[in-house]
């Protein structure tokens, strides 16, 4: 009701973003506005673009963990979910029909235009690469998407682009797997 009143329209796609943000909260809590979301616009096509930390158990993801928490940050779901494969179920069992995870190395190494990274390396003249993708391999993008709900039918037909969105082309030969489209 809040929602409603605050504005949200369920016959609008719609585009949700978290940045570091349910990592923070309890499972119980961030997975209840993960299915909220999913079920949030039952007569439009919507989507989940999410971007948060991973891999706690090896050693770097340890000494993460541990500063965060030293400094008053717990990530409180991140030894629930600490792998993409354990994030993208967590989000297709609460209502996200496609789901796609990469880390930040793959984003970087995959799908940015190489000028756009040569020019970048240039400007900042990073000399400490190895710690750099180190850091990378511990944040992730996840972006997951849903079609209208099965009882609207022809509106759920309509609405199938919203997979046909560039990220969820994995399926075809230009594509690896489960990552992002290259760049060309």
């Amino acid at each position: 009701a809040a929602m409603d009143a605050a504005g949200l329209r369920k016959d609008v796609p719609t585009l949700f973003l978290s940045e570091c943000v349910l990592v923070y909260m309890q499972s119980l809590h961030a997975d209840s506005i993960i299915s909220w979301a999913a079920s949030a616009v039952p007569n439009a096509p919507s989507a989940i673009i999410v971007y948060e930390q991973t891999n706690p158990n090896d050693p770097f993801g340890k000494v993460m963990v541990d500063n965060l928490m030293r400094r008053g940050c717990p990530l409180l779901s991140i030894h629930d979910y600490p792998t993409l494969a354990a994030q993208k179920e967590r989000y297709t069992d609460r209502g996200w029909e496609n789901v796609v995870a990469v880390d930040m190395n793959a984003v970087y190494d995959k799908h940015l235009d190489v000028k756009d990274v040569e020019r970048i390396q240039r400007l900042e003249l990073l000399d400490e690469f190895e710690e750099w993708h180190l850091i990378q391999a511990h944040y992730f993008l996840l972006v997951a998407t849903r079609t209208p709900s099965p009882q609207n039918d022809a509106k759920a037909e309509k609405a199938d682009w919203v997979h046909g969105i560039p990220i969820f082309l994995a399926k075809t030969a230009k594509y690896d797997g489960d990552c992002l489209p290259h760049a060309s």
